[in-house]
This record gives structure tokens, C-alpha cells and sequence, in this order.
């Protein structure tokens, strides 16, 4: 199994436990895949990491455990879920 590193979108009034967003990078060969969690609840395939080391630094990010993640998109999952069409 690849090693899955993932990272909280920071900015100001936006701590790791109240990101903006979060982003994870499998560590697969011979490139890694980054992921953005959406609010369709789904992850989705991302450029941020790879802008941001081009860059294109809008906004911060630090890593965090796997565990502050998904607390983050537990309490996303609850938040988000009443904006789901009945269908998703």
C-alpha cells in the first residue's frame, strides 16, 4: 500500500483544524497523485502541491495526520451533505 501524506489548506482564521481544504498525495511511482476533497464528497484529482512548489503560493499549506483529516471531512460530511442533490 503507498504511503498517503495529506495536507491542510491554511490562510488567516483558518487553522489545520478548520482548513480551508484538504489535499492528499499517494506516494505512488513513478509520480505521486494528489487529491482535493470536494464538496461532492468525492476526491478529485488536483495541481495544488504542484503549483504551489512552481509558485504559485495564493495560499499555505501543512502537513497533517491522517487522523485531523478525517476528523476535518467527518465534520464536512455532515456539513455538506444537506447541500447533495437526493440523487448523489
Amino acid at each position: 500500500m503507498p504511503k498517503i501524506t495529506y495536507y491542510a489548506l491554511v490562510d488567516d482564521g483558518y487553522p489545520p483544524e478548520h482548513p480551508t481544504g484538504i489535499v492528499r498525495r499517494t506516494h505512488t511511482e513513478p509520480l505521486p497523485v494528489d487529491e482535493a476533497f470536494g464538496r461532492n464528497l468525492q476526491w478529485h484529482p488536483t495541481e495544488f502541491l504542484y503549483r504551489h512548489w512552481l509558485g504559485h503560493n495564493e495560499q499555505d499549506y501543512v502537513e497533517i495526520s491522517e487522523e485531523a483529516a478525517q476528523a476535518v471531512i467527518a465534520r464536512w460530511r455532515e456539513e455538506w451533505r444537506e447541500e447533495l442533490p437526493d440523487d448523489a
